[in-house]
C-alpha cells in the first residue's frame, strides 16, 4: 500500500480526462467527478487505502463515503478485483506523471524528426486545403498534424494491437485518465470534438478561463439556464427527472437552434456581406470566435478538405507506426513504473499519454 498524504489536497487537483465520447447523463465523468470526495476516493483506492482511511483523510463519514462510492460502482468508475477496490481507468500522481512526460518527450523527439523530414508533404497538403486561401499556416498547422495525423486513434482502433476501440462504459465509449494537475500536467493541446447533423465542431488546447462555452460545450450552459439551476451537476439530475418526451424536446429544441446557428456561420464565412440575425448573434458570440465585424475568425473544413487530409494521414501512419514500434519496449517499460499498471489496461496509458 502507498500511503496518499495530503488527500484533501491531491483531490483538488486531481482531474479526469476522456478520448471518446461519453453521453449526457448523471455517469457523464465530468458530472460523476463534480464532488471532490470522489475524487479523493479514487486516489485513495489507486494507493490501495482502505474505505476508513480514505474517510478519515477527506474528513468525511464512513456512511457518506460509501453513498459515493456506491455511484462510483454503478457508474463503472470503480471496481473490485481479488477483495481490494480499484479505480476502472488509469490515474497518475504527480510522480507517475513526470516521469511519464520523460518518456514521451523522447517519443516526441522521434516523430518531430520524421515530419522535418517529409515537411514537402505537409506543405503541399496545406495547400491543397480550401483554408489555405484564407488562414496561414500558423492557423492550420496543428488540426493538419496534431489533430489528425498525430491523433491517429482510429488508426490504432484498426491496427487493433497497442489501443484497440474506446472500451464501452455505462456513460459511452471513451479512453479515460485521472491526472493530478490535469491538462497542466499533460499540455494544453487537446482536441475536443462534436458532431450536430452535418457539422462537427472541434476546439484545441485550454484556456485559464473559458471564454467561450462552444458546442459541444454550450449545452451544459444552456441546461443551466433551462432548468433554473447554477450548477451543472444539479441541471443534470433535473434534466434527467424530467419525462423521456420533455427532454426530447428541449434537446430537439437546442439542436435546432445550434443548428441554425452554425448555417448562419458558414453563410457569413462565404459571404461577408451576409448578415447575421441577431438570434444567432447572440449564440454565435458566445459559441465561436467572430472578429469586430462578426466574420467568422476559424477555419471550415469542406469534405473535401477531410479527404485530403485522410490521405495524408494513411501516408504519414506507415511512418508514425514504425517509430513507435521501435519505441514500444520503452513506452511498455514506463507504464509497468507507474503505480497504476497494477490495475489499469496499457491502452489507456498509451491513449492518455503518448498521442
Amino acid at each position: 500500500m502507498t500511503v496518499i498524504r495530503d488527500l484533501n489536497q491531491r483531490a483538488m487537483r486531481f482531474c479526469v480526462i476522456i478520448c471518446g465520447s461519453a453521453d449526457v447523463s448523471e455517469y457523464n465523468p465530468y458530472n460523476t467527478f463534480q464532488p471532490q470526495v470522489r475524487k479523493g476516493i479514487i486516489i485513495g483506492f489507486h494507493g490501495g487505502s482502505s474505505v476508513e482511511y480514505i474517510a478519515k483523510s477527506l474528513n468525511v463519514s464512513k456512511e457518506e463515503l460509501l453513498n459515493h462510492l456506491k455511484f462510483l460502482r454503478d457508474a463503472e468508475f470503480v471496481r473490485e478485483k481479488n477483495g481490494r477496490m480499484f479505480p476502472a481507468f488509469f490515474a497518475a500522481l504527480k510522480e507517475d506523471v513526470l516521469r511519464t512526460k520523460k518518456a514521451s518527450k523522447n517519443l516526441g523527439e522521434k516523430l518531430a524528426k520524421l515530419y522535418e523530414a517529409r515537411w514537402e508533404t505537409v506543405i503541399k497538403t496545406y495547400r491543397k486545403l480550401s483554408v489555405s486561401s484564407r488562414f496561414g499556416f500558423d492557423r492550420v498547422g496543428f488540426v493538419l498534424i496534431g489533430a489528425y495525423s498525430l491523433d491517429m486513434i482510429e488508426k490504432f482502433a484498426e491496427e487493433g494491437k497497442i489501443m484497440p476501440k474506446a472500451p464501452k462504459r455505462k456513460a459511452g465509449s471513451f479512453y479515460m485518465w485521472g491526472v493530478e494537475n490535469g491538462m497542466k500536467a499533460l499540455g494544453h493541446y487537446g482536441m475536443h470534438s462534436g458532431q450536430l447533423g452535418e457539422y462537427g465542431f472541434a476546439t484545441f488546447g485550454g484556456e485559464k478561463e473559458r471564454r467561450r462555452t462552444s458546442p459541444p460545450d454550450h449545452w451544459s450552459k444552456i441546461l443551466m439556464e433551462e432548468m433554473g439551476e447554477n450548477n451543472a451537476i444539479t441541471a443534470y439530475n433535473k434534466f434527467i427527472k424530467l419525462q423521456s418526451s420533455q427532454r426530447e424536446t428541449l434537446k430537439k429544441r437546442v439542436d435546432e437552434e445550434t443548428l441554425k446557428a452554425f448555417r448562419e456561420y458558414e453563410k457569413k464565412y462565404q459571404d461577408s456581406n451576409y448578415k447575421i440575425s441577431q438570434e444567432s448573434e447572440k449564440h454565435l458570440k458566445e459559441w465561436l470566435y467572430l472578429d469586430e465585424n462578426l466574420t467568422p475568425s476559424a477555419p471550415i473544413y469542406t469534405q473535401k478538405d477531410i479527404d485530403t487530409i485522410k490521405n495524408f494521414v494513411d501516408d504519414m501512419s506507415t511512418h508514425i507506426f514504425d517509430i513507435i514500434y521501435k519505441s514500444l519496449d520503452r513506452i511498455q517499460d514506463t507504464f509497468r513504473k507507474c503505480k497504476a499498471s497494477e490495475y489499469a489496461d496499457f491502452a489507456e496509458f498509451f491513449c492518455g499519454f503518448t498521442i
